[in-house]
């Protein structure tokens, strides 16, 4: 199966520009400086997450492109409590982002790119790995949350 030409990280780069554009489209403070404090944990806890998740993958020497064909299931590290860290990075980094935006706008981003996501890559990434690794894949599912 050839890769999508859009993959996640062009959708979180969008939604990345989207949120801090939306930003300043308001001028509407949601919080105090918690909210920075909060954002910038996040935003550092994303990065640190889905980068972990990308290097077990190098390591397991398995292909790390969406839709395309695995070759080696990874269930440990990071994907011991998620079959998703890298996405689910992803959304940690967004979420600080409308925290360190400190707008109402820019939260409008999160749920559109999470559904885009879970819709285009998520559920069919599901479908690829049971195919490849069948009852290895179902195990783990079984046992891992989707996200964290």
């Amino acid at each position: 199966m050839a890769p999508p030409k859009i993959l996640p990280p062009h959708y979180f780069f969008v939604a990345l520009l989207a949120m801090v554009a939306l930003s300043y489209a308001t001028n509407l403070t949601l919080a105090g400086p918690w909210a920075l404090w909060t954002g910038l944990t996040l935003m550092g806890a994303g990065l640190v997450l889905a980068g972990s998740a990308a290097i077990q993958f190098k390591r397991a020497e398995t292909n790390i492109v969406p839709l395309t064909e695995s070759s080696a299931l990874v269930t440990d590290g990071t994907f011991a409590f998620s079959r998703n860290p890298m996405y689910t990075g992803m959304f940690a980094f967004l979420i600080g982002t409308g925290f360190v935006c400190n707008e109402p706008l820019p939260w409008i981003v999160f749920p559109v790119f999470f559904f885009i996501i879970r819709q285009r890559f998520v559920v069919k990434e599901e479908v690829l790995m049971e195919e490849t690794f069948g009852a290895d894949y179902v195990t783990y599912k079984d046992n891992v949350r989707r996200w964290c």
